[in-house]
């Protein structure tokens, strides 16, 4: 890729990122290709979510999906008129589309915005996490934008870009999918879940409330 052609992909995707909320990781491509052998789907992830130690306890999470498709819809939802930093009171017709991709013993999660983000003129930037979900536990890590801005010479530049202390991934497909499975467990690119990554579940699929 040329450096002309980078910075105006990269341009566009900072647009996207403006609509979006912060603190993800994003990507210019998905961590899946069409028909992906890698694609998987687990109906465990529906349903309603909270975040365990937020203290703003009427933000939700809600996620439905199709198993045919292999595809989620995830939406933050606000339930009462707060104050919440969901995301939804800024950009509340924008909802994710979601694919499950697993990779070796781990799975992550490729959400990209839907809707009214197509109709903006840009490039929806995919955010990937490594998803676990235990009984009713559910956590969401992104990978370390800190990491990533301080990576080896040799690492950071097949990876992407890092713009004041944001990293905006560039690579391929098949890099992605090759770099988060070898550091699945490497706790410096997905560190340990905090508390605005774990979840627990608020309600069975079908009901948001």
């Amino acid at each position: 890729m040329t450096t002309r052609i980078k910075f105006v992909l990269l341009t566009a995707m900072l647009v996207t990122l403006a609509v979006l909320p912060a603190c993800w990781t994003y990507s210019l491509h998905p961590l899946y290709d069409d028909d992906d052998q890698h694609l998987t789907y687990d109906p465990a992830l529906e349903g309603t979510w909270q975040q365990t130690g937020n203290e703003c306890q009427t933000c939700r999470l809600l996620i439905t999906g199709d198993s045919k498709a292999q595809q989620y819809t995830l939406q933050l939802i606000e339930l009462h008129d707060t104050k919440c930093n969901c995301g939804s009171g800024d950009v509340p017709e924008i909802k994710f589309e979601g694919h499950l991709v697993q990779l070796g013993a781990h799975r992550f999660l490729d959400a990209v915005p839907k809707g009214d983000a197509a109709a903006m003129g840009t490039i929806p930037a995919h955010n990937i996490f490594r998803i676990t979900a235990e009984g009713d536990s559910l956590s969401l890590v992104a990978p370390s934008d800190d990491w990533l801005c301080h990576a080896s010479e040799a690492e950071q530049p097949r990876l992407g870009e890092c713009m004041d202390g944001d990293f905006a991934l560039t690579a391929a497909t098949e890099v992605l999918q090759d770099f988060v499975q070898n550091h699945a467990e490497d706790e410096g690119v997905f560190p340990s879940p905090g508390d605005d990554d774990e979840w627990h579940r608020a309600g069975k699929p079908g009901d948001s409330k």
